[in-house]
């Protein structure tokens, strides 16, 4: 039994979907250059009372880094599903004029 088919992007959404890999990609690449940062950077830990806050906010800004390029993903993901569900359902409008079976997956007559 075959799954769900997804039709390809088309393209606005090939280039948005593009743009959002690049975007992520930038993202997690900031996340890792602010985790790589390396202590010293900061100076001498004796010498500075705020050098431990600078270590917190280091891990901080790098765990919202990537968790950022996640979310584009997810939203530019969401996004492209919900136009997809709602040209299924403009053409479900059209193609059926009594609207008595929903376009999609139909399930076999066998069953």
């Amino acid at each position: 039994m075959p799954g769900r088919v997804i039709p390809k992007p088309d393209a606005t959404a090939e280039r948005t979907i593009r743009w959002s890999r690049v975007v992520s990609y930038v993202l997690v690449v900031l996340a890792a250059v602010v985790f790589s940062l390396r202590p010293e950077l900061f100076g001498d830990p004796e010498g500075q009372p705020a050098h431990a806050l600078l270590h917190v906010g280091r891990i901080v800004l790098g765990v919202l880094l990537a968790v950022a390029a996640l979310g584009v993903q997810v939203v530019v993901g969401v996004r492209w599903r919900a136009g997809l569900r709602r040209r299924a359902h403009d053409d479900a409008e059209v193609g059926s004029g009594d609207g008595s079976e929903p376009a999609g997956n139909r399930a076999p007559g066998d069953r």
